[in-house]
């Protein structure tokens, strides 16, 4: 927002010789991005099923390229990604190659943008230098390996910054509107993607006059140019929220999880404001907004809407803040740290346990390590060279425009929660001032050569501090250990999940447990297999006999069982409802009806919607009561599991349930 040393782009225009260099360069990062991608494909054992929130985004897409283009309820998560990946799957089908190719694509697409930035700020130099380094960017060549809305956010925030840059170039007052309503359009879009855009749409859309201020000339086109922010925003926005209104019964702009996200990154059991578990929050997306409800509801002891779960949360938050200032500034400073350190903060993937089966990101691709010093050194000279920059043939002015906009996007990922996908599209507007530090450098190493002792001992600071910055660990040794065991648990899960073999999983709980005796999730996936083996094996018994199988089958369940009984006796409310749920079905096979129902019930005092649940507690109180002599308590037990199963089956069409509720009805 202040004024510039370039007046227009020409000093910076593409010759026709660099078109086709940057066609090349195009041409490598999608290279390097397919080749990864078919390394992943090949070798990572979970390529071919997505987890966690590409799990939800990939299930999402493909309800959509189904038909179901509105879908149930305000937004959680936001939306764009998924409907884009929706057309995708609609246009060519449910493919994840496809998906992992069109992200290629979208990151030799993003590494073009980054060029036309920097080069925009700093010259030709600097921007062949950033785009060659996003294109060879670690994180950037394993991002479109999975199903994440980061591979597209990026994109979109850099072009964020060129059209802001680019509104200071407009030659008419026409071309002017349209470029302000640009930087509307792409800010909604954000905010789409991510919804750390929300907060900054204040600030985007006073931009232009916040400029005009900045530079004296403060006229009523300023006051134009913002409207035209605004519409452009409120274009993308705006059906969102009609859609929100008309499908949620809420208006809300994007989704309702700001206050989850608040709460997130800013409570006292997560110090280091870290994507983590909560104890009363399942890992499986679908069911995140309704543990998220539920747990709200149960503090405030009262029914609430979607975005009055947000403004607990949001609450909750502020309260904490006030009880507890010191702590969560600590929270907040390493939140800081972390986002600006060399360490990936794994999410939902962890690149470091990722490249334990992908060959191809062992290489030493720079990382952050690298490219976060030379941009805080990059940021630093800028501020310090003010006064040179027109003898360095930069443009200041659009320099710190994009440095501020950066510095908003980091301000929202302190003040939420981070990891290595929320940093990520942070690398495309810093790498320009990585790329500005090096050319500084080089140009004083080959004309210059002669400094001051004030201008060496300012140089060295600035160093120094950038490397402490980047590289002074905020975790330590034992919890960068415990990120590797958290996803050898996430593998032995979806091993399970898929049932494709019990003594790989068994054999990865085992050495875990080496490590983390007594851990009970654990100890509930040692209960999963144990019971897994046991019920194999009664089904065996029942196809062809042979012996001893029952008692094995036993001593399987009832091992199973201890294990379930000590996690009841020690877990979080999470653990509790996985225990309850799994005893049940345990003593369901075993045909203890009435305690199964016990248990199923217990089990809904968490999450009293799970519909899966709800049939399996209906089907166990009417067995239970069907072994009880005729009369007034048999009658009472099919009552209430009528009361239970009927109610489903008017809201779904399962015929399966509709002969069981048949059946019950005869034997009434």
């Amino acid at each position: 927002m202040v004024d510039g040393a370039l007046s227009s782009t020409d000093a910076t225009a593409f010759t026709t010789r660099e078109r086709w260099w940057a066609l090349g360069l195009f041409a490598l990062a999608l290279c390097l991005r397919l080749w990864v991608a078919a390394d992943f494909e090949a070798h990572h054992p979970q390529a071919a099923t997505p987890v966690i929130d590409e799990a939800s985004y990939d299930a999402w897409a493909r309800r959509i390229a189904a038909g179901d283009w509105l879908g149930q309820g305000v937004f959680f998560q936001e939306p764009l990604y998924s409907y884009l990946l929706g057309i995708l799957y609609w246009i060519g089908g449910p493919s994840l190659h496809a998906a992992r190719a069109a992200q290629a694509v979208l990151g030799a697409g993003t590494a073009i943008a980054v060029l036309c930035l920097a080069r925009r700020l700093f010259g030709r130099a600097a921007g062949w230098i950033a785009a060659l380094s996003f294109a060879c960017y670690r994180p950037a060549l394993w991002f479109p390996t999975l199903l994440l809305k980061e591979n597209l956010f990026t994109f979109v925030l850099v072009l964020l910054a060129l059209a802001i840059v680019k509104t200071r170039a407009a030659h008419t007052q026409k071309r002017a509107w349209l470029g302000w309503g640009s930087v509307g359009f792409l800010a909604g879009l954000g905010a789409l993607l991510r919804g750390n855009l929300v907060p900054m749409l204040p600030v985007l859309v006073l931009w232009p006059a916040l400029r005009a201020a900045c530079e004296r000339r403060w006229t009523a086109r300023a006051l134009i140019a913002c409207a035209m922010v605004f519409v452009g925003a409120a274009l993308v926005l705006l059906p969102v929220a009609l859609r929100n209104r008309a499908v949620g019964g809420a208006f809300v702009l994007t989704t309702s999880g700001a206050g989850t996200n608040i709460y997130g990154g800013n409570n006292l059991d997560n110090p280091s404001g870290v994507a983590t578990e909560f104890a009363w929050v399942r890992t499986v997306p679908e069911h995140e907004a309704d543990d998220w409800r539920h747990e709200a509801e149960r503090r405030s002891g009262k029914s609430l809407s979607p975005m009055e779960v947000s403004s607990f949360w949001m609450h909750a938050s502020l309260q904490s803040m006030r009880e507890h200032p010191l702590e969560h500034a600590k929270i907040l400073g390493r939140k800081l740290l972390l986002t600006l350190g060399a360490y990936e903060v794994p999410d939902n993937h962890f690149l470091e346990w990722d490249a334990r089966y992908v060959a191809s990101l062992r290489w030493p691709w720079p990382g952050f390590g690298i490219v976060g010093p030379l941009a805080l050194i990059g940021c630093a000279l800028l501020v310090a060279g003010a006064k040179s920059a027109q003898r360095w043939n930069i443009d200041f002015g659009a320099a710190i425009e994009v440095l501020l906009l950066a510095g908003l996007y980091l301000g929202t990922v302190v003040l939420t929660v981070t990891s290595d996908r929320i940093r990520y599209p942070l690398v495309g507007l810093l790498l320009p001032f990585a790329a500005f530090a090096v050319v500084r450098a080089s140009v004083w190493l080959w004309r210059e050569r002669r400094v001051s002792l004030a201008q060496f001992a300012a140089g060295t600071l600035v160093v120094t501090a950038s490397a402490f910055v980047v590289w002074t660990p905020v975790i330590d040794a034992q919890e960068r250990a415990k990120d590797f065991d958290e996803r050898d648990y996430n593998l032995a899960v979806e091993i399970l999940r898929a049932k494709s073999s019990l003594a790989k999983a068994e054999q990865i709980v085992t050495e875990l447990s080496a490590r983390r005796p007594r851990d009970p999730n654990l100890e509930l996936l040692q209960a999963e297999i144990e019971s897994s083996r046991g019920l194999a094996l009664l089904a065996m018994k029942a196809q062809a006999p042979f012996p001893d199988a029952e008692a094995r089958a036993g001593a399987q369940l009832e091992s199973a069982l201890a294990r379930l009984e000590w996690i009841l006796e020690r877990g979080t409310p999470i653990q509790h409802f996985r225990a309850d749920a799994m005893t049940a079905r345990i003593l369901q096979s075993m045909g203890e009806f009435a305690q199964a129902a016990r248990h199923y019930a217990r089990a809904l005092e968490f999450d009293p919607e799970d519909r899966d649940l709800l049939r399996l507690y209906g089907v166990c109180l009417a067995n239970a009561a069907m072994q009880s002599p005729p009369g007034e308590e048999r009658a009472r037990g099919i009552e209430q599991a009528l009361g239970i199963l009927e109610p489903l089956n008017s809201t779904s069409s399962d015929a399966e349930l509709a002969r069981l509720i048949a059946g019950i009805r005869a034997a009434r």
